[in-house]
């Protein structure tokens, strides 16, 4: 069913779910620096010494900046491991979507497959299932009664 030779060639399929994503990611890695800063920030001066509290930044930077700038170095790969696994469910939905589409204006359409470890490969069995059956019930010389039928249930 699925075709392990057919590379991706756009990452970005869906860009409003996948920018979603991106999104929602550095969102939580800002977080995750602030709480964490935030914590070490409240250790520090709980624990140290009594000073003035700005001169906790300037150690804090010392001690801890190499891990912050080590985590801002690795958020790349993490952002585009993320488009990379959100393209696992947005291509399938992407290729289930058009399907559709040329099914709804009565032009012929082929099954579908998903990729190698794309998520849902069920969804292409029952889509495909589904076509199969329209196919047996409409003739391919129907076209427009198919086009009709459409439109007349979305007015």
């Amino acid at each position: 069913m699925a075709n392990s030779q057919h590379k991706r060639r756009q990452l970005f399929v869906d860009p409003r779910v996948q920018g979603a994503l991106v999104l929602k990611t550095l969102l939580y890695w800002i977080m995750c620096v602030v709480a964490i800063t935030l914590m070490l920030l409240c250790w520090r001066i709980v624990t140290g010494p009594a000073r003035m509290f700005y001169t906790h930044f300037e150690d804090m930077w010392f001690h801890f900046g190499p891990a912050l700038v080590a985590s801002f170095l690795v958020l790349p790969l993490v952002v585009y491991d993320m488009v990379r696994m959100s393209n696992r469910f947005c291509g399938p939905l992407f290729r289930l979507r058009r399907s559709l589409r040329a099914l709804a204006r009565g032009e012929p359409v082929a099954p579908i497959s998903f990729r190698d470890g794309d998520f849902w490969p069920e969804i292409a069995q029952e889509f495909n299932a589904l076509l199969a059956r329209l196919q047996r019930e409409v003739p391919a010389s129907e076209p427009q009664e198919v086009e009709e039928t459409t439109s007349q249930r979305v007015a």
